[in-house]
């Protein structure tokens, strides 16, 4: 039951929870340190549900909220605006708000499928680095409208003492590299503050101001219809108070201030600086021509409190977040109108289809899952309802995402448990949640693994998975001391995967956790060991990187038998061009790639006829498997088309020199000579014959390995750039770009750094600087190893023997040919 003493919430929030053009979905994003919890609490704090503070809760209940309000970052707000000044309301909208957990910012690719919109933070003293611009890409990839917030505006006038007209420039200097960001992805997307786009303030103190929310102000001073007069209120435009006329320069004579300048930065300024300086009598003067009103405690205030206090009563940051989030994000029903093409592949004028386009709350039911959250040591599935209404009770269909069409793996059939909304600091429920809202679905995640899609019809239906930004390149092995908790540690590292949905784990020949990145990775483990193994002793290997196999040479052409003698398959290795691979990776997660590759193809051999039978691994990778058979065996093939997939799958997950992935490698079936009966010709007989051809030709290729590097961003303070150059030189560091900000005592460097060092770094950083720097690395590109991982004792010999000791493998390589 739900304890709270303002019932009238959650009446006006299932109210708007039914009309689907009165729901956003919104996600709160940003890098480190930029004021996103602020910015939650605050939003929460004016439009969240009123919770009864009285209540006496058990140690047990207290932890358990606790946790769940730790792991679940979303909740339900209601906002209303109001229309005049006698307090009159329209409609009131639903907002679902939702960010990254302050423990695990990976979440960002979650969040951009969740919502439909996000308020990205930036802050004012820092320049965009390479995180803000991976943020930024990520909301975009999902068609997502984004809300910028300047933040942390008040630095610029109490510490740096910046005038009207310099942070101006500044403000100017931030949103054009914003734009440069997202042009490269939306060419014609034009970012002007004047539309309500930009959100300039100060989530700490609680303030904050849009150029269409002081055009409203002044509307009637200019007459000038605000939406008009806030094109003016940005950019190069002066208003001449003698004349009482607007231009696009100043005057050489009597030069103008801008009107940004003029009509926004300049009274807030003079006002903070009556404030700082303590005169009352002026900041008394100023609020009554602003016409708000103080209380006698905020009376009693000075300095930054009285700043704070004086600014979120006259600019509240929560009002003009909320009017640019209504204005620029749109609703579930207006959002899925465009996005359904890239969420499901169905054809246009299926009436499923139809129903996700227009989020019917009356279709067919279809939700797509996308996290977990643990809750009184259960699992709390989230997800977003595409179409139809979920309720308690409820006969459903969950497709992981190996179900295929017309077959039952990775397909249960399940009841639902209990339906929930996130009011508050628990789960609230709801007996039914109609499409364009956030649900959480108790009782169902024992048969989820990561995403997956959920329905209420007979035929099969897949959501587009979510696409990572990163591969999965940091490794650990693990392994309970006492052999007898084997199974224990396993189905503890199962339970916390699903709080985590890019850690994988793979169980032969050793438990190895994969992760993104090393501190996301570090984290699980802490959390494993810390909190689901406390009684268990555990011994874990170092921190390491994943590399790839890849070939430089062509192989000979080989011929292999079928162990019964009845079929011969031949078949030759050869590298993949360079440009060709870059393509391959780039594209790849379009879904038209794979068939414009194969029309485009005839360029990459001239003349020849060329038909593409596979990518590897996970049939989108950098790997080809080409069918260059005569005629005849075209035919053939084809018969054993899965067969071959199937193992080309298999052999580009795991190589023959290490069992890491493939990279950059084409085998060309040449010949194909097959018995006529089907029997003699089955899976027994073509996969271990096709694995045999595939290996050996790779280790006759000049079988070679390939390093990530990683693009690492350091912002220092100048007063430790030494100790910073240091550990770039420890970690054999390349430094490729450095920058010096004049007007702070920052300094940017950007480095390759390759990936066994890279651990290396980011402890030896921190230690060393003493949390004065910090970094931010991302996967950048493969480096070839130049040695012969095959000859004794060369560098990736070595290399190649520590990965294979780390995976239980052992020391000889098995010879197929």
């Amino acid at each position: 039951m739900i304890q709270t003493k303002d019932l009238k919430f959650f009446s006006n929030m299932n109210k708007a929870m039914k009309s689907q053009d009165q729901i956003r979905n919104i996600a709160i994003s940003g890098t480190f340190d930029n004021g996103q919890q602020y910015l939650y609490n605050i939003l929460i704090k004016k439009w969240g549900v009123q919770t009864n503070t009285d209540l006496i809760l058990t140690d047990n209940q207290q932890e358990f909220d606790q946790e769940f309000q730790s792991q679940c970052n979303i909740k339900n707000l209601y906002y209303q605006k109001k229309i005049n000044k006698k307090e009159e309301v329209e409609d009131g909208y639903l907002i679902n708000l939702m960010k990254s957990q302050n423990n695990y910012h990976k979440q960002t690719e979650i969040l951009a499928r969740l919502s439909d919109g996000a308020i990205i933070i930036i802050n004012f003293e820092f320049y965009l680095n390479n995180e803000i611009e991976t943020i930024i890409r990520t909301f975009l990839k999902e068609q997502n409208k984004i809300v910028f917030f300047i933040n942390k505006i008040e630095k610029a006038f109490l510490q740096q003492n910046l005038y009207g007209e310099e942070i101006y420039i500044n403000l100017n200097r931030i949103i054009e590299k914003i734009t440069q960001i997202i042009q490269l992805y939306e060419s014609d997307r034009i970012l002007n503050p004047a539309f309500g786009q930009i959100i300039f303030g100060s989530a700490k103190q609680q303030w904050g101001f849009t150029c269409l929310q002081f055009a409203q102000l002044y509307e009637n001073k200019f007459g000038i219809e605000h939406r008009k007069l806030a094109e003016k209120l940005w950019g190069d435009h002066y208003f001449d108070a003698s004349t009482k006329q607007w231009s696009t320069m100043s005057k050489d004579s009597q030069p103008l201030k801008r009107a940004f300048v003029a009509f926004i930065l300049d009274p807030i300024l003079k006002l903070s600086q009556a404030i700082m300086n303590g005169q009352k009598d002026v900041v008394y003067q100023m609020i009554e021509r602003i016409g708000i009103q103080l209380n006698e405690d905020v009376k009693q205030q000075d300095g930054k409190e009285l700043l704070k206090s004086i600014l979120s009563i006259w600019i509240n940051l929560a009002d003009a977040i909320m009017q640019s989030c209504i204005l620029q994000i749109p609703s579930p029903r207006t959002a899925q109108n465009y996005k359904a093409a890239s969420l499901c592949k169905l054809d246009k004028n299926d009436k499923l289809f139809e129903s996700i386009r227009d989020c019917n709350p009356k279709g067919p039911l279809v939700i797509q899952i996308c996290l977990m959250i643990p809750y009184k040591q259960e699992f709390i599935s989230i997800g977003r309802v595409y179409s139809g209404t979920i309720y308690t009770g409820q006969q459903i269909k969950i497709l992981g995402c190996q179900q295929k069409d017309g077959k039952n793996q990775d397909l249960f059939q399940v009841i639902v448990g209990q339906t929930f909304c996130f009011p508050q600091g628990e789960p609230a429920y709801l007996e039914q949640i109609p499409s364009g809202n956030i649900v959480g679905i108790k009782g169902i995640d024992q048969f989820i693994k990561g995403t997956c899609t959920i329905t209420d019809i007979q035929h099969s239906i897949q959501m587009t998975p979510i696409q990572y930004q990163q591969d999965n390149l940091v490794r650990i092995t693990i392994s309970p001391v006492d052999p007898i908790h084997l199974t224990l540690v396993i189905e503890a590292i199962k339970q916390l995967m699903k709080l985590h949905s890019t850690i994988s784990l793979q169980l032969d020949p050793c438990l190895i956790l994969t992760g993104n990145t090393y501190h996301h990775l570090q984290f699980f483990m802490e959390e494993l060991i810390n909190k689901y193994l406390s009684n268990v002793e555990i011994k874990k290997s170092n921190y390491f990187i994943s590399y790839r196999e890849t070939i430089t040479d062509i192989s000979n052409k080989n011929q292999i038998k079928t162990p019964n003698k009845h079929n011969m398959i031949e078949g030759i290795a050869i590298p993949l061009s360079d440009n060709l691979l870059n393509q391959i990776e780039s594209d790849n997660q379009s879904i038209t790639f794979k068939e414009s590759l194969k029309i485009n193809s005839k360029n990459w051999f001239q003349n020849e006829k060329l038909k593409i039978m596979a990518f590897g691994p996970n049939n989108i990778g950098p790997n080809i498997l080409v069918n260059k058979s005569n005629y005849e065996d075209y035919q053939h093939l084809s018969e054993i088309e899965v067969h071959l997939n199937t193992t080309w799958q298999w052999f580009t997950k795991e190589g023959a020199l290490c069992d890491e992935e493939l990279r950059g490698v084409q085998i060309n079936i040449l010949q194909y000579l097959s018995h006529a009966d089907n029997i003699h010709r089955g899976a027994g007989q073509i996969i271990p014959t096709a694995r045999r051809l595939f290996y050996g030709c790779q280790l006759q290729a000049q079988p070679r390995l390939q390093e990530p590097v990683f693009l690492v961003e350091i912002h220092s303070n100048i007063y430790v750039i030494d100790q910073v150059y240091k550990c770039l030189n420890n970690a054999k560091g390349i430094v490729i770009e450095e920058k010096s900000f004049s007007e702070t005592s920052f300094q940017k460097i950007k480095a390759y750094v390759k990936g066994p060092n890279i651990f290396q770094f980011h402890d030896s950083l921190s230690r060393m600087t003493q949390n004065k720097a910090y970094s931010i690395s991302s996967f950048d590109h493969w480096s070839l190893l130049n040695s012969d991982p095959l000859e004794d004792n060369s560098e990736a010999n070595q290399i190649l023997q520590d990965i294979r000791v780390k995976k239980g493998l052992s020391s000889q390589i098995q010879k197929y040919l």
